[in-house]
C-alpha cells in the first residue's frame, strides 16, 4: 500500500504507467490547470491512497489508513473505472473539499467493495 499526503506526482505512484496517466487526467479534471490543482491541495489537503495486489484484507484493517480506506469505500462521490481493471474512488470529508482518493487493483476489487 501507498500512502501520499500530497499532490501526487505520475512517477511516484506504484501504478503501470497507463493507469497513472488516467489516474493524472481523473485528479485534473475540475481544474483548469495542473498549478491550480496543486493550490487547491495545499488549501485542502486530502490523501492519496494505491492499494497494492499484495495487499491483504487483513493488512489494510490493520493499518493506520484504514479508516480512510472504509471511508472512501463507504461514501464515495464518485467511482471511475480506469484500464486494466483498477478503480479510482474518491471520497470527500470535509465542508473545504479535503477527501481520499483511493485506487483498488483489479486483484482486491471483489473483496473491497
Amino acid at each position: 500500500m501507498q500512502v501520499i499526503y500530497h499532490w501526487p506526482e505520475i512517477h511516484e505512484l506504484k501504478l503501470p504507467n497507463s493507469v497513472a496517466k488516467e489516474v493524472r487526467q481523473q485528479l485534473l479534471e475540475p481544474f483548469e490547470t495542473e498549478e491550480a490543482a496543486k493550490a487547491f491541495w495545499q488549501e485542502a489537503p486530502s490523501t492519496f491512497i494505491v492499494l497494492e495486489s499484495g495487499d491483504s484484507l487483513s493488512h489494510l484493517k490493520n493499518s493506520d489508513a484504514w479508516q480512510a480506506i472504509e471511508f472512501a469505500i463507504t461514501y464515495p462521490e464518485y467511482t471511475e473505472v480506469l484500464s486494466l481493471g483498477y478503480r479510482l474512488t474518491m471520497a470527500i470529508f470535509t465542508d473545504s473539499g479535503s477527501g481520499v482518493y483511493l485506487v483498488i487493483p483489479p486483484e482486491l476489487s471483489s473483496s473491497i467493495k
